[in-house]
């Protein structure tokens, strides 16, 4: 019988998790948060007795460390021990860029804990039967700088490029299974989801997460 994959209420959980079950390992004590944000993993990085290292594209809060991934890491920071890098690999013109410089900025046996929109999810592919795109990945998506669609195997291709390996795939953002549809288009919408999810597990989840270990 077939492992299942396990299933994640959001992304904080996942990476939550992931960190407790990886971080004990860890080459160092160092967590990066790339794409910070607010700080929304700050309690969780600290509670494990690591050092939080936040960076970001803009500045949300006074102390992130401004990085742009198209470029190295800034110069005078800590390599890490481990990445988390949770929804921002699909605002990225050049991801395998990215990820590289990721690369370089991890610790060998480093882990990096990613979560990115799953473009198999059943809402994606119901979008792309009835209008032609995928859900999350709209025109008007480009005001959120939706520009890298991340297919999973693209995705490991990228990471086992920059010489990262693959060691564990989860379904995320699950929130919405529990969601009960009122209207007669949302019913529909709603058992065609259920099905396009039982023939395939992996239509499951908003987004989908890898933990990959630098070699």
């Amino acid at each position: 019988m077939k492992n299942k994959i396990p299933l994640f209420l959001n992304r904080t959980v996942f990476a939550e998790q992931m960190i407790d079950k990886y971080f004990k390992n860890s080459p160092n004590h160092i967590i990066s948060d790339i794409g910070a944000g607010f700080g929304y993993m700050e309690h969780k990085i600290i509670s494990v007795g690591a050092i939080w290292q936040p960076f970001d594209y803009v500045k949300k809060m006074d102390f992130s460390i401004i990085w742009d991934l198209n470029e190295q890491a800034p110069i005078n920071v800590s390599k890490a021990g481990m990445v988390i890098f949770l929804e921002v690999l699909e605002h990225l013109g050049n991801p395998l860029l990215g990820i590289q410089h990721i690369a370089n900025h991890t610790e060998k046996g480093g882990i990096l804990i990613l979560t990115v929109p799953n473009p198999q999810s059943s809402k994606n592919r119901i979008n792309l039967l009835m209008k032609g795109t995928l859900y999350a990945f709209q025109e008007k998506h480009l005001a959120e700088y939706h520009v890298f669609t991340p297919w999973e195997h693209i995705v490991k291709y990228f990471l086992e490029q920059a010489g990262f390996e693959i060691v564990e795939y989860a379904i995320v953002d699950t929130y919405y299974l529990n969601d009960k549809p009122k209207s007669i288009k949302g019913k529909i919408k709603y058992f065609l989801e259920r099905i396009i999810e039982k023939f395939d597990p992996k239509a499951k989840g908003m987004s989908y997460g890898l933990v990959a270990k630098k070699l």
